[in-house]
């Protein structure tokens, strides 16, 4: 995958770029829609006939909630009905597909297992699907935007070309972002000439992509790789090695990969919402997921979260635990719900895996106890006079963040929920830093790659620190002589270059987030 991405970056996005600025403007969508599906191609073949049947669908169904609202002969109540059928058949048949390529030799597996378990001889056969990549990701815009044209916050659009363009961009349609259509349709169809300062901040994105993807990632990937398929041979020390390890990989990996298709896009006159914000630096567990993989969190709160808390049964039941067992509780019942049915999703969105399942419940739990603590721990900290701005209640706020987030991905990592437990028990009960110290360099983990990692690592948090302050660190290059800039930009290049985590020797690692 490595050499998919120095191709992506030298080769077909120049290529596109050329040709995309050499055209009218009033052609230039079609190239990018070529470029979409020859991309696509390139990556699934002939499931790229999914992709084309769900466009097709998308478009087809919004016209006709379009049509259902335009229908004068229609009572107010009816067409809110009507729309609503429409748009319920349109989820059901987008997510029955996904569940379908992605999701039945899961649920078969796990249901025959249970009927063994209760006595019965069924014996499920699994079936080998193919599965076309982006599918989760284009899956979710189509639901985005089927559920917007119902509301009414998006007008039917008519040019199935708009349509097509955004489901199948093809920076984003590996690993999203998860975009809605009013936030980047039009603006795919407009075909805007590249001006000089998109394709230099754009790049400059790319560039840095690149340091976090194969510099960091790809480097460390060997040693994450060894570790978590070893695991039952190692000191709890080297387990806690490979866990930290796995956390910077995930992070460097997918928000690197962000940064190339968000640069990308930005060469193009396109802007993509963003999918990181420091998440690091955030105060809880729910601010962490604020800032990590942003697309995919306002979503499930727009299409999931708050259409359950509003449901008519959810406030019903809510009532009723007011009536029965008093106001506190009735205030948390329609959060409780919609955040189980939220995490829920958000675990199997990643894959058929009961350690995603498990991952999800985990912050699941962990969000729902934060706000149920959030007003007590108000109320002691004031009452002990302790400062919650202060640097000391601030290092203990990361403290804790720190674990919760790698121990969640210890067990988002490990083949089954169980492996996750065992090197959690490794890690609390036998850990000693000597192991560490005798094990380090049997970890496929060259003196070299850990220099580079160390010194791709310490730009991520130098650059995390001053966006966090709020530095427009791209702007304050552009500032800088011509002279400077170019040695700065040219020394990027050679970074990844000569730093990267390709060529003889080194592993091809897949794009992690490609897969869900």
């Amino acid at each position: 995958m490595s050499y998919f991405l120095i191709s992506y970056f030298a080769l077909f996005l120049p290529i596109v770029i050329i040709i995309y600025q050499l055209v009218p403007q009033k052609f230039r969508w079609i190239v990018l829609l070529a470029a979409d599906y020859v991309f696509f191609y390139m990556l699934s073949g002939n499931l790229i006939i999914f992709l084309i049947a769900a466009t097709l669908f998308a478009w087809g169904l919004g016209l006709w909630i379009g049509k259902v609202g335009q229908n004068n002969e229609l009572a107010a109540k009816d067409k809110k009905k009507k729309k609503a059928h429409i748009m319920i058949l349109g989820i059901l048949v987008s997510l029955g597909v996904l569940l379908l390529l992605k999701y039945f030799n899961f649920f078969g597996e796990n249901i025959g297992a249970l009927a063994n378990a209760l006595g019965s001889d069924f014996v499920f056969t699994p079936i080998k699907f193919m599965v076309p990549i982006g599918i989760s990701y284009y899956t979710l815009q189509i639901i985005s935007y089927l559920v917007d044209v119902k509301r009414g916050n998006q007008e039917p659009v008519k040019n199935l070309a708009k349509i097509a363009l955004y489901l199948s961009f093809f920076p984003q349609i590996m690993e999203g972002p998860i975009s809605r259509y009013h936030q980047v349709g039009e603006d795919l169809y407009a075909g805007r000439p590249i001006t000089f300062e998109n394709l230099k901040f754009g790049y400059q994105r790319i560039c840095y992509g690149l340091v976090k993807k194969l510099i960091v990632a790809d480097r460390i990937a060997p040693l994450v790789t060894k570790v978590f398929s070893d695991y039952q041979t190692y000191d709890g020390s080297v387990l806690l090695l490979g866990v930290l390890s796995y956390t910077l990989q995930l992070y460097a990996e997918f928000s690197g990969c962000m940064d190339i298709i968000i640069g990308s896009g930005e060469i193009l006159g396109i802007k993509l919402p963003e999918n990181f914000r420091q998440p690091f630096f955030a105060k809880d567990a729910s601010d962490f997921w604020h800032r990590w993989h942003i697309t995919l969190g306002t979503w499930f709160k727009d299409y999931i979260f708050f259409p359950v808390s509003l449901a008519k049964p959810v406030k019903k039941l809510a009532k009723n635990v007011k009536n029965h067992i008093g106001k506190t509780a009735s205030k948390f019942t329609a959060p409780f719900i919609a955040l189980f049915c939220v995490w829920s999703c958000n675990g199997l969105w990643h894959g058929p895996k009961w350690t995603y399942i498990f991952y999800g419940m985990y912050y699941f739990v962990i969000i729902f106890v934060e706000n149920l603590l959030e007003e007590p721990t108000k109320k002691i900290t004031a009452k002990l006079h302790i400062n919650r701005d202060g640097k000391g209640y601030k290092v203990f706020r990361f403290v804790k963040l720190f674990i919760i987030i790698n121990l969640g991905e210890m067990f988002f990592r490990a083949e089954t929920v169980k492996d996750g437990f065992i090197m959690l028990k490794g890690i609390v009960s036998n850990f000693h830093i000597s192991e560490l110290v005798a094990n380090i360099w049997m970890l496929k983990l060259e003196r070299a790659d850990f220099i580079a990692v160390l010194g791709g690592l310490l730009i991520i948090i130098i650059i995390g620190i001053a966006k966090e302050k709020g530095k427009n660190i791209r702007a304050d290059i552009a500032g800088w002589k011509l002279p400077l800039r170019w040695i700065f930009w040219y020394g990027a290049i050679f970074l990844v270059i000569i730093f990267g985590a390709y060529g003889a020797g080194y592993t091809t690692v897949d794009m992690i987030y490609a897969g869900y």
